[in-house]
């Protein structure tokens, strides 16, 4: 038996841990450079805003100032998710983290009762230790357990945040009710096709004989068919020690020319890259840099590029990936365009307990390895950005996305971010 954890309305409910004054009130958290919304209260959408609603159509659906409307942190967002997710750990086993606000678990007991008891309290506790509200569903399998946390979210008479969905009868009752679009597994474009041949809720999926779902549609959706009829199908993929590729990259929140402002941009990124390598225990031997400028600008010209270098010994440290993006920007700058958008990504990634060395690499990579470490030490435990190489020193971020929707300041919330 599975259960589903699922952080309420996440990223509004972490604004609202900072400042309780924004509890009942609609709110919504706009995505990079306050483009559309990406989360919302339930007073927001009672109101009738849409999720990836334009930050600018928001009047369409109700009085702006109505509305609060905040940038997203996703460092506070991420930190406070790793919280959640430890406090799981401390209580589940076999955690599989979905998304940032969602993760599958192995319940512990297959006494419906005593499962029901232990969840209520976990959902109390993480409330009470985090101060994020979440719900939590448990069935036979996953794609269940999907709609049983659904139904503890969105319906006000389940008070503990827990629902169950073990019955058949009961099983059938919810698929009934579960229309076909919210069916996890069941995407946008797939949906319609579903509806045209009549089949409108999860039932009638569920209904249909496995093999006529795999011909007509896909193995996919037929695991899905499947798990909705309790069946467990859908096996986790095998965790990857690295991933194949690293980027960083941003959306400017106006057009940069100059080029020690996008030059500060794609240091940052490849500053970022490197400590992503180190937290995964790998190291790249790759480094690719590249920029583009706004299409919709008439009055500068279109400018997109990109270069890929190889680094003569893989590498994590952050002055090597530094070294080579900064090569490869020099090559692909160009003065008289509008530069939107910049990156870098590494690739070619393999662990770091079998590099093979150069044979003219002169490099003492035990001191760099040392000095990567201790520069970690001192940033996780007095900020992220306490140690930092020294061309990045005096940067005027001009790069930084557009955020004109903060949240109120307040002592607690400099604090934290500053720990962060």
């Amino acid at each position: 038996m599975y259960g589903l954890v699922d952080c309420n309305n996440f990223f509004v409910s972490c604004e609202r841990v900072f400042n309780p004054a924004l509890e009942r009130r609609p709110v919504v958290v706009l995505s990079n450079n306050d483009g559309c919304v990406i989360a919302r209260s339930n007073e927001a959408k009672r109101l009738g805003i849409p999720m990836g609603c334009p930050a600018f159509q928001i009047k369409d659906h109700t009085d702006p100032r109505q509305v609060v409307q905040l940038s997203a942190r996703h460092i506070v967002y991420s930190d406070l998710s790793h919280r959640i997710m430890a406090i799981l750990g401390q209580t589940v086993e076999g955690i599989e983290i979905y998304s940032v606000d969602e993760a599958f678990f192995r319940m512990p007991t297959d006494d419906v009762e005593r499962g029901h008891e232990m969840m209520a309290a976990l959902v109390k506790r993480i409330r009470r230790e985090v101060g994020v509200p979440v719900s939590i569903g448990f069935a036979p399998s996953r794609t269940l357990c999907k709609i049983a946390a659904e139904t503890a979210k969105k319906h006000p008479q389940i008070k503990d945040g827990v629902y169950w969905i073990i019955r058949p009868e009961a099983i059938d009752i919810m698929l009934r009710r579960t229309p076909i679009e919210d069916v996890w597994g069941v995407g946008r474009r797939l949906a319609p096709q579903l509806k045209a041949r009549g089949i409108t809720t999860a039932a009638l999926l569920a209904a249909l004989p496995p093999e006529v779902v795999r011909i007509n549609y896909s193995v996919t959706l037929e695991r899905t068919a499947r798990e909705l009829r309790g069946e467990d199908c859908l096996q986790p993929a095998p965790i990857s020690t690295s991933r194949k590729t690293i980027m960083n990259s941003r959306t400017f929140g106006t057009v940069l020319t100059e080029r020690n402002d996008v030059r500060d941009a794609v240091l940052n990124f490849a500053e970022r890259c490197a400590k992503h390598l180190r937290d995964e225990h790998s190291v790249a031997a790759a480094v690719t840099a590249f920029v583009s400028g706004d299409r919709f600008r008439e009055d500068l010209p279109y400018y997109s590029n990109d270069c890929r270098l190889r680094l003569s010994t893989p590498s994590s440290a952050t002055n090597v990936i530094v070294h080579y993006a900064m090569l490869a920007f020099n090559n692909i700058f160009r003065e008289g365009y509008g530069y939107r958008r910049a990156g870098v990504l590494v690739s070619d990634i393999s662990p770091d307990s079998g590099v093979q060395l150069n044979l003219f690499d002169k490099t003492d990579h035990g001191k760099q390895r040392e000095l990567m470490k201790a520069i970690d030490s001192i940033n996780d435990n007095y900020g992220s950005r306490m140690v930092q190489l020294a061309p990045q020193a005096d940067a005027t971020a001009r790069w930084r996305p557009l955020q004109s929707h903060t949240a109120t300041a307040s002592h607690t919330l400099r604090f934290y971010t500053a720990m962060s």
